[in-house]
């Protein structure tokens, strides 16, 4: 993810789309380490990049939740408002 990015919200199927990919990445490494008992500094380095990018993601990802879930309970404010002053009425 770059600063681009950052600035505007992400598109949640594509935020889905580059995880899937980057773990699919970050497997294969995982796998040829195992086949080849460690990975060169080339490979490391992209592992470590890998899973920088997969954190920004997740972190992009519970952002987009925490927004979603903010204007849900934002909509349902109303009800309880209303609701609250029958009760301190009564």
């Amino acid at each position: 993810m770059t600063e681009r990015s950052a600035d505007k919200a992400p598109d949640p199927t594509g935020l889905e789309r580059n995880i899937n990919r980057l773990a699919v990445e970050r497997g294969a490494l995982f796998d040829k380490a195992g086949a080849t008992l460690g990975l060169s500094a080339v490979d490391q380095q992209r592992l470590k990049g890998i899973e920088t990018e997969l954190d920004e993601c997740f972190l992009a990802r519970r952002r987009l939740r925490a927004e979603r879930d903010a204007r849900r309970f934002d909509a349902d404010l109303p009800f309880r408002g209303r609701f609250a002053r029958r009760e301190a009425a009564s």
